[in-house]
């Protein structure tokens, strides 16, 4: 799980990822994380849609910087 997004890399919300975080987290058909379950997250806002969401909850799907870890946003 990622705790910070890194600036120019791509990353999705995952319901798996949200469930494994929030204790009794509800992702069934019809809830909001199962909504936007694999769409792209506003990294800037920390958005997806009007939703706010932590790092933790989302998989990179485009590293543009391998070699920077760190940088966060």
């Amino acid at each position: 799980m990622s705790k910070q997004f890194v600036k120019d890399n791509v990353y999705v919300f995952t319901t798996k990822k949200f469930k494994s975080d929030v204790v009794n987290a509800d992702t069934k058909k019809g809830t909001w994380a199962a909504e936007i379950n694999g769409h792209i997250v506003d990294i800037e806002n920390r958005m997806c849609r009007s939703y706010g969401i932590d790092p933790e909850w989302c998989k990179c799907i485009k590293n543009n910087n391998p070699k920077i870890e760190s940088e966060s946003i």
